[in-house]
């Protein structure tokens, strides 16, 4: 079996890619925004500025690649919010005490916090997000 035929067979294979895609993305959004953030806390703020833009740009990569969703686009948007709020809450948190109180560098601080949102985003991607109108 070649990479393109497990891409075309495996949802997981094809989620697994987006994720690592979506995760090369957000480093460089996080990076261009601690950069350019002269805000304190630096790392929690970009953190948190970074991680609400990628939520549209996981979404669009999940949607037309993981999952090829034909439903409609804003419910699945809205949803990918819902679920990444309490992601976002908890990983605004998390960014703080690394940062601020454990003194970790920023792009350690980073890494803590994007996989601790995958496991959630994951867990909830199909079941929720992009369930099918007719399952809802």
């Amino acid at each position: 079996m070649n990479l393109i035929t497990l891409y075309k067979d495996s949802q997981y294979f094809r989620i697994l890619i987006v994720a690592i895609i979506g995760a090369a993305f957000s480093f460089i959004t996080y990076e261009i925004i601690f950069y350019l953030n002269p805000f304190s806390p630096r790392a929690t703020i970009s953190w948190s500025v970074a991680f609400v833009i990628g939520v549209a740009r996981q979404h669009a990569l999940h949607r037309y690649f993981s999952f090829q969703d034909k439903g409609a686009y804003f419910i699945s948007l809205y949803r990918a919010y819902v679920v990444d709020f309490s992601g976002l809450v908890f990983s605004a948190a998390l960014s703080w005490f690394l940062s601020q109180i454990l003194q970790f560098n920023y792009r350690l601080t980073w890494l803590c916090c994007l996989l601790s949102t995958a496991v959630i985003s994951l867990v909830f991607l199909k079941r929720f997000v992009f369930k099918s109108e007719s399952a809802a």
